[in-house]
């Protein structure tokens, strides 16, 4: 009998082996999705930064052939952004214009509190600010 048992070997994992790969999966998870989600707000940045360079291209034709800025949105490619993360919006004078564009609070881009609206004017200044309307780096 003794050598019967010897050749008949287990199959399967243990509880011990198993409760180890369930940790190092998550583990792995608690760090992954942090900086998934992360990575999805940086790229999603870009919808708002081609939104307000339209706006700012079309504000500039605008003042070509009315020899001042428009205060209408509507006249500047609409207000929102491409992919629909931000709503866009512009304060104007004749001769200087401000746009902005804030992350729409039902998209899932207003969770990125360090990055939450965007502006550009008619020199070409950017600025970024985080949701309590402080200046932000590092988002342009």
């Amino acid at each position: 009998m003794d050598n019967q048992q010897a050749l008949i070997k287990d199959h399967g994992f243990s509880l011990i082996e198993l409760m180890i790969v369930v940790a190092i999966i998550g583990i792995i998870v608690a760090v992954a999705i942090p900086s998934y989600q992360q990575y999805v707000f940086e790229s999603r940045r870009t919808d708002a930064h081609i939104a307000l360079t339209i706006a700012a291209a079309e504000q500039e034709k605008f003042y070509t052939y009315d020899n001042a800025y428009t205060t209408e949105i509507n006249n500047l490619g609409g207000a929102t952004s491409p992919d629909g993360h931000y709503t866009l919006s512009v304060t104007a004078t004749n001769t200087t214009y401000t746009l902005t564009a804030t992350a729409i609070s039902s998209s899932s881009q207003f969770a990125d509190t360090d990055c939450r609206s965007f502006t550009l004017n008619h020199l070409g200044a950017k600025a970024a600010f985080n949701s309590i309307a402080t200046a932000s780096t590092g988002c342009w």
